[in-house]
């Protein structure tokens, strides 16, 4: 255009596209960026975005520590990878348009190394930040877990759900459910103290099963706590068993005393050492005093059934115990039979002599056998009772002759069709049972036999026996009234005493 004329200015020179990699400034905000603190914006000096970078970032910390980072790793990760990776992208080009701008006024670009290094630090920065929210919730479960350890449960829940809700930034899944485990455990032994403070000390032995059985189990019983609960349980038991008894040996009884005994003989197997171990063999001499109480009182019966009850249990802690069921067993048997003989109790008196025989067969021959005899002869007199039940006739005791000897004789004949039986109780529980034939040519008798005729026919029974008194009894197996009202009296015979007697037998026609 001419000189002095008017016109459109002339058109300014376009800046230079730059490539990114080309761009010194470009690499530096990116690297910057990379942090997610938003320092490349701080290095360009563009506020708006170095602001806004930060309270993303800020933003995304809290947001991610109340949701639970470390509970939802595979969101947050990438949540966190994606906003620094777009922070750096755009830091990219961020850094290109400045290098750009300063070309075109003509700027040198930035040869500094120190954005570099400053990007590395910051990187190093939020690395080591991390890891120090790990380690602070590394030594706080360690915390949680030693009170744990002394029993404190109080203290390690309180620091165990501080770790669990506090230290999510850790990134760290394990160390959220440590201290859920811990919490877990700790109930547990919450439980199991709370039966033992209560007194349930079977539902607390469960209890710490169940703690230790778990694995983040961290008391250890140091003090022999479980094995003084295992005692105070086996007295309870005890106690119970004192308590509930009244002179009849039950399966209650028995449960009680034996499950007592069973738990104090594991507490010297599982926890030696410890001071309630020490007790056992007391604890276990006193529980057989207690549980055979009746043989001090000399009941003798129901103290055999309660040695029955400790009879073949094991007594390594407490072998004194072995030797006293070793002379008690047998000898409350022994005075049992005894008693019962004297009660009338046959049958009683006799288990106790098959017992004895059976299992003792040396313990006090002479005597188990002089109380068999005595058995046999109660037996007997139960079945005189039985069959004077109705009624009887009265035997007589008429001497009729001489034995001839020293001893004593009773003579029956038999003069009747039916078998007859003689009962007989002595001194010194001789006894016996003689039956007799009936006589097959005999006959019931219309009207009683006149002289001696009724000796002339039938069986003839001969008893010989050694003087004393001797309830007898004489009775047959037909029908009649000497078959419902036998013959039966007491007599005392001396020596060379002789009775002869004929049994027959009226008709009813």
């Amino acid at each position: 255009m001419p000189p002095g004329q008017f016109g459109a200015p002339p058109p300014q020179p376009r800046p230079p596209r730059m490539g990114i990699l080309k761009s010194p400034s470009a690499i530096r905000t990116a690297a910057l960026n990379a942090s997610g603190l938003g320092a490349g914006y701080f290095y360009l000096r563009q506020w708006p975005f170095f602001a806004g970078a930060l309270i993303v970032t800020v933003g995304l910390l809290v947001t991610a520590a109340i949701i639970g980072a470390a509970d939802n790793l595979l969101l947050w990760v990438p949540i966190f990878l994606v906003w620094f990776a777009a922070a750096a992208v755009h830091g990219l080009f961020a850094g290109r348009a400045r290098d750009e701008r300063a070309v075109t006024r003509g700027e040198q670009l930035p040869k500094s190394p120190m954005p570099f290094l400053a990007a590395g630090g910051l990187a190093v920065a939020v690395a080591a930040s991390l890891l120090s929210v790990w380690q602070v919730g590394e030594w706080q479960l360690r915390v949680a877990n030693a009170a744990h350890a002394r029993g404190d449960c109080d203290s390690a829940i309180s620091t165990y759900e501080r770790v669990g809700s506090g230290f999510q930034l850790s990134l760290s899944p394990s160390l959220m459910q440590r201290s859920r485990d811990g919490i877990a455990a700790c109930e547990l032994l919450q439980t199991a103290q709370g039966d033992v403070d209560n007194e349930e000390y079977e539902q607390a032995l469960d209890s710490y099963a169940t703690y230790f059985a778990h694995h983040a189990a961290e008391w250890e019983d140091t003090d022999g706590e479980v094995a003084d609960i295992h005692l105070s349980f086996a007295d309870g038991l005890k106690q119970d068993a004192v308590e509930g008894y009244t002179g009849v040996v039950n399966d209650e009884y028995r449960d009680n005393l034996q499950r007592a005994h069973e738990i104090y003989t594991v507490i010297p197997r599982d926890y030696d050492g410890t001071a309630a171990a020490g007790e056992v063999p007391g604890a276990l001499a006193d529980l057989y005093d207690v549980g055979t109480s009746d043989y001090a009182d000399e009941l003798w019966c129901t103290a055999h059934e309660q040695i029955a009850v400790f009879e073949g249990l094991a007594w390594d802690a407490a072998p004194e115990v072995t030797e006293r069921i070793d002379a008690e067993y047998p000898e409350s048997a022994r005075q049992c039979g005894w008693a019962e003989v004297d009660g009338g109790d046959a049958t009683t008196a006799e288990t106790m002599t098959d017992f004895l025989t059976a299992e003792y067969p040396d313990y006090e021959a002479d005597d188990v056998e002089d109380l068999v005899r005595h058995v046999g002869a109660a037996h007997i007199e139960e079945e005189m009772d039985t069959l004077t039940a109705l009624g009887e006739n009265d035997w007589g005791g008429e001497r009729t002759g001489d034995s001839g000897n020293d001893k004593v004789v009773i003579e029956v004949v038999n003069n009747s069709p039916h078998e007859m039986r003689f009962l007989y109780v002595g001194p010194d529980g001789v006894h016996g049972e003689v039956v007799t034939d009936a006589c097959e040519d005999c006959e019931e008798y219309t009207s009683p036999p006149t002289g001696n005729s009724c000796f002339d026919d039938g069986d003839r029974m001969t008893v010989e026996l050694e003087p004393g008194e001797y309830r007898l009894l004489l009775t047959s197996s037909g029908s009649g009234l000497f078959q419902s009202r036998p013959l039966h009296g007491t007599v005392d015979m001396d020596a060379g005493y002789k009775q002869e007697s004929c049994f027959y037998v009226m008709s009813n026609n």
